[in-house]
């Protein structure tokens, strides 16, 4: 299994070609104090956010299928 620290180190390699930058920011939404540290560095580093996808969340692995109520 393949860290979040490994993708984003093989994400950036791929996109060493292209035009603008990536930025990998570790934070744990479940913890204020990591999203403000996080929000701390964005501001301090790069101005601010203009654009947030908040892309966190979690998942399942079995089908929903039989699991549904009529």
């Amino acid at each position: 299994m393949l860290s979040m620290l490994t993708v984003s180190q093989e994400l950036s390699k791929s996109l060493q070609s292209e035009t603008g930058k990536m930025y990998a920011i570790k934070c744990d939404v479940t913890k204020n104090s990591d999203i403000e540290t996080a929000f701390k560095w964005v501001k301090d580093n790069l101005g601010g956010v203009d654009i947030l996808v908040n892309n966190a969340g979690g998942g399942s692995t079995s089908p929903l299928i039989g699991k549904l109520s009529r």
